[in-house]
């Protein structure tokens, strides 16, 4: 009896831990140590969801992406913004929404469903705003456009999904005009930490920014589990 009790408790233990690193695998980095294809397949599969899932607050997104956004392109006209990540359009429909806003959008993300509830979205809109965007696929650490293209690049709740966030930042610079805006994400939080070998501290973080030809750091408490951070490109010497 005693071994019977022991062998079912060692059954369940074994089944708890499989749950735990089943939920650590697809829940808390979504699918990032399975590779690439997992993470494309895991928004895929859960596009339809998504929006309802992470329920933004078009109000507080309004204050904490458009004005910011908009503050950081301030002077810059014609300009182009790239949304990298950009999922269901949610950056795009925010900035069309915004009478302020003036220039037009590249949106971009690896997965094909994403894109496709993107464009319905951008197409619902009125006056003919989608006009004003395109959507591309393609995976962020290979940006199809020529340097110093676009004023803004934004990057939110991505970052830490990606084969390499470094390679992806690059890129994200690289197509960066001289002076240009960087909107981006930190992961913050204890689950943050469970990102094993890719967490990042925040001075970490900035030192790579900087590393990476970035200035005018800026960061705020953005949401529970992330850091909104801002930069610039550094201008190139007449």
């Amino acid at each position: 009896m005693f071994l019977n009790n022991m062998n079912w408790i060692v059954i369940a233990v074994a089944i708890l831990a499989l749950g735990l690193v089943m939920y650590w695998l697809f829940v808390v980095t979504e699918g990032v140590y399975l590779g690439r294809r997992m993470v494309i397949w895991l928004y895929d599969v859960t596009a339809k969801k998504y929006d309802g899932i992470k329920q933004f607050d078009a109000g507080h997104e309004q204050q904490t992406i458009v004005e910011p956004l908009l503050n950081g392109l301030a002077g810059e006209d014609p300009y182009w913004v790239l949304d990298v990540a950009t999922g269901t359009g949610r950056v795009p429909a925010l900035l069309l929404k915004s009478p302020n806003f003036t220039g037009r959008i590249v949106g971009l993300d690896a997965a094909g469903q994403m894109l496709a509830l993107a464009s319905a979205k951008l197409n619902a809109l009125s006056n003919g705003q989608n006009k004003r965007t395109v959507l591309v696929q393609q995976v962020a650490e290979a940006l199809p456009f020529p340097e110093d293209t676009f004023s803004a690049v934004t990057c939110l709740e991505a970052l830490e999904f990606f084969p390499s966030e470094v390679n992806a930042l690059r890129e994200m610079v690289r197509v960066l005009r001289p002076g240009g805006f960087l909107m981006t994400t930190r992961r913050r939080g204890y689950e943050a930490r469970l990102f094993i070998g890719r967490y990042r501290s925040t001075e970490e973080f900035e030192d790579l920014l900087g590393d990476l030809g970035l200035i005018e750091v800026t960061r705020n408490h953005w949401q529970v589990n992330y850091d909104l951070v801002t930069a610039r490109k550094v201008k190139r010497d007449p």
